[in-house]
């Protein structure tokens, strides 16, 4: 298994109560990254403390990980939601011809 894989499978094995954790992988190293789930641990802390930031960057040696935070709880805010950007613009396209008819 890929060091990719595993860390994908430790994010989702970790505990982190109301959050889904998203990943990025940005940089690859060839080891396994020590800090990461004491990184994540903290900006859990902060979210419950009152942090707004959901977007945070893992950096440990070679890697660069993007990590978002999606509440389980509620619906996700617009700034953070996942959207496929081809089919919103031929949308808006599609609703600007009816418009303009």
């Amino acid at each position: 298994m890929e060091l990719q894989e595993q860390i994908w499978q430790n994010i989702a094995r970790m505990d982190t109560p109301g959050f889904y954790i998203a990943a990025e992988m940005a940089c690859v190293g060839t080891r396994m990254p020590e800090t990461l789930g004491n990184f994540i641990g903290q900006k859990l802390e902060k979210i419950r403390q009152g942090i707004t930031a959901r977007r945070f960057v893992f950096c440990e040696g070679e890697w660069r990980i993007y990590l978002t935070f999606f509440p389980t709880d509620r619906v996700v805010d617009e700034k953070y939601a996942l959207k496929n950007k081809v089919m919103i613009r031929h949308w808006d396209e599609a609703v600007e011809r009816k418009n303009t008819k």
